[in-house]
């Protein structure tokens, strides 16, 4: 393909990406597939291109005055890539497969904006609400750590069953470039440059890995579930941090992975196959109906809310134009929902884990204070106390215990080169 060609193909997927609301890695495997005449290099090309755009689609669509995928693509020639006026006449000439030429709005848009003087929230992607929570949260490295959050292409991490060093080995021999991921014991990542398809891999199909990122690793070795215990994933999910929760307790005890959606508890039935394990899964009515047997009655529970995902724009940039105050309103009351029916699942003594992939404090903090202040019988359990040496080294549990505030604890790209998470631990003691 030509490179005009590659621009136009780009311009085509990021239309679909707005039209069906579908995850950017889907419309481009479909465009993939419906286009076999595009090579290894087409598609990488025009990959790189939707993600650059997505990542800085606030800023082109407004200094463009237009977000059709035609528009981004152009002004990502000029302001990210830096081509003046007459290179990219040249790229949209209408000739043969090059795109129909500019037009005058185009033109004057080009002239006239240079993406100076844009206001915060444009400069950096997204709404305005969230770049002052993060000045909070962060008050002298906010920049940074959204920065770190919308930027980069994420790694790929990978938990492992068994011998991490012996399973990096292979992979190496393999081609993929490999390291250790500095906390997590279990934990290897994987550069994603060039993408890894490593669900291909004979060691993925035989359950000696699962891809799931190292801040999530750290989020279910810090239940502390051991062998014999009787463990609830009360927000399972597709169930990564069940299979973290099993490979602590080496597959013996109970466990109970929950969900209100019953397509997300079947997407985990392989993942237990694979990896050998069971769990029980019940799914869950609208105000946590399904639980009643089990009131009281849990070691531990785990509460990996539902929430805004802002810890993981850097993974699904194109949602960060889409998140607003009034969604993270709504819901910061179903968290606090959640956490208290969850809550009715420990016994005493037990352990509950709050978690959200969000870094917002409405999310976070807000919901474990307002916890603590409605819920007597629960005390904050220090995050010094869930490291244990089983899945963090001395050096790792020593830089967490430095990053963790009592019981609560925040990840960050920025600062721990995970995901962003956020999660806090309870003890039940009447």
């Amino acid at each position: 393909m030509t490179p005009s060609a590659r621009l136009a193909a780009a311009a085509e997927i990021l239309d679909e990406i707005t039209r069906s609301r579908h995850l950017p890695e889907i419309v481009l495997k479909q465009w993939g597939v419906s286009h076999r005449f595009a090579g290894s290099k087409d598609r990488r090309a025009i990959a790189d291109r939707v993600y650059q755009v997505l990542r800085n689609k606030a800023r082109l669509s407004y200094i463009m005055n237009n977000d059709s995928g035609r528009s981004l693509v152009i002004g990502a020639l000029h302001l990210m890539d830096g081509l003046n006026l007459q290179a990219i006449h040249n790229l949209y000439s209408g000739l043969a497969y090059s795109p129909k030429q500019l037009s005058d709005e185009e033109i004057s848009r080009l002239q006239t904006d240079n993406g100076e003087n844009l206001p915060e929230w444009i400069r950096h992607g997204v709404p305005s609400f969230i770049i002052e929570d993060l000045k909070e949260a962060y008050p002298d490295d906010w920049a940074e750590e959204l920065k770190a959050l919308m930027q980069p292409r994420a790694p790929i991490d990978i938990r492992v069953k068994s011998d991490r060093v012996e399973l990096a080995k292979g992979l190496e021999i393999c081609g993929y470039n490999v390291s250790y991921t500095p906390f997590s014991s279990k934990g290897l990542r994987i550069k994603s440059d060039p993408p890894p398809n490593i669900r291909a891999l004979p060691a993925f199909g035989s359950g000696e890995f699962e891809i799931q990122d190292e801040g999530s690793q750290i989020l279910g070795f810090l239940l502390g579930a051991r062998p014999g215990d009787t463990i609830l994933d009360y927000c399972a999910g597709g169930g990564g941090k069940t299979l973290a929760i099993l490979q602590s307790m080496e597959g013996r005890g109970r466990v109970i992975a929950s969900d209100i959606d019953q397509t997300r508890l079947n997407n985990i039935k392989p993942r237990l196959k694979r990896a050998h394990w069971d769990a029980e899964l019940r799914l869950l009515g609208g105000n946590g109906e399904g639980l009643e047997d089990i009131q009281g009655l849990m070691d531990r529970v785990m509460v990996d809310a539902p929430c805004s995902g802002t810890g993981v724009l850097r993974r699904h940039p194109e949602t960060a134009s889409q998140i607003t105050q009034e969604e993270v309103e709504k819901l910061h009351e179903t968290q606090k929902r959640i956490i208290h029916n969850a809550s009715n699942c420990i016994r005493i003594g037990g352990l509950l884990a709050y978690a959200t992939c969000s870094v917002l404090k409405r999310e976070n903090e807000d919901v474990t204070e307002d916890f603590l202040l409605t819920h007597r019988g629960f005390k904050p359990f220090p995050i010094t106390d869930a490291l244990e040496d089983r899945f963090f080294s001395p050096e790792a549990s020593h830089k967490l215990s430095e990053l963790a505030k009592s019981h609560q604890l925040r990840l960050s790209p920025h600062k721990t080169q995970t995901d962003g998470f956020y999660i806090a631990l309870f003890r039940r003691m009447d």
